[in-house]
């Protein structure tokens, strides 16, 4: 039995420290909505996101798609 906690309590802390992050995904030229926060913005709202688990947002990297045109922006959730 206790081996069994052990390994239920393994799984469950593993699970609240795993891998966190924030995307964004828009195209540039199109026009804005009020739904979807600006670019300058991405920050505010990872940051946001992120101190849901006690953490803090820190920029990971831009990707630009030539084929349709979109740009991913990410967010890593840090300690």
């Amino acid at each position: 039995m206790r081996f069994v906690f052990l390994i239920a309590m393994i799984a469950g802390l593993s699970g609240c420290a795993s891998y966190r992050d924030v995307s964004f995904y828009y195209y540039p030229d199109a026009p804005r909505r009020a739904t979807f926060p600006p670019p300058y913005k991405f920050y505010a709202v990872a940051d946001k996101e992120c101190m849901k688990y006690g953490m803090r947002a820190s920029y990971n990297w831009s990707n630009y798609t030539p084929d349709f045109h979109k740009v991913r922006v990410n967010y890593l959730c840090v300690q």
